[in-house]
């Protein structure tokens, strides 16, 4: 596990693809470690808009506060 790695989630070595395959669509200057996240299986994530909305709110506000962030989410903002 990465130092950077807050989650604690083990990914089995299953779900990556084996790097040899991938190392030909690789650019040179790629990390490791951002090649085989990329290549991980995406959860699949279906959000839904609130059932009610306050006359005064921002529909997309109020839809992005039901969103649950996780702790390795670093690039919502």
């Amino acid at each position: 596990m990465s130092e950077m790695d807050v989650s604690g989630r083990e990914v089995p070595l299953d779900a990556l693809e084996p790097l040899d395959d991938v190392a030909e669509e690789l650019q040179t200057e790629v990390p490791e470690a951002d090649a085989i996240e990329q290549h991980l299986i995406v959860r699949g994530e279906r959000r839904e808009w609130p059932l009610e909305i306050p006359y005064d709110a921002d529909p997309a506000d109020a839809a992005d506060q039901g969103r649950v962030v996780d702790l390795d989410d670093d690039d919502y903002r």
